[in-house]
């Protein structure tokens, strides 16, 4: 049961988010110069690869272990996905970036 619960909450606030940053994109002022965004998204990206992360959320089915979220003061980090979620909440400062499935395991070789 609360597995399910959470499942569910999981999946609508992931829901709210896509659509909140469909909104905010849609708002946004237009971009800064590619070469001033070129080191923080190479870095997101790997952030994202490597943590086995998603920007729009997983199945219903599937539940995140991690999550990345950004402070009020630009730093970008890995955190728990509980953390993660009380950033969504607002029950934390900053935003939620990602929700993840942590590393993924290292082929043998």
């Amino acid at each position: 049961m609360v597995l399910t619960v959470r499942t569910a909450l999981t999946a609508a606030g992931l829901t709210i988010l896509v659509c909140l940053a469909a909104i905010s994109v849609i708002g946004a002022p237009p971009e800064a110069a590619p070469t001033q965004q070129l080191g923080l998204a190479s870095g997101l990206d790997k952030m994202l690869e490597r943590n086995n992360c998603s920007t729009t959320g997983f199945g219903p089915e599937v539940i995140p272990s991690k999550a990345i979220v950004t402070s009020p003061g630009g730093v970008t980090q890995l955190v728990s996905f509980d953390y993660g979620w009380k950033v969504f909440e607002g029950r934390k400062p900053g935003e939620l970036v990602a929700v993840c499935l942590g590393r993924k395991p290292v082929a043998a070789g």
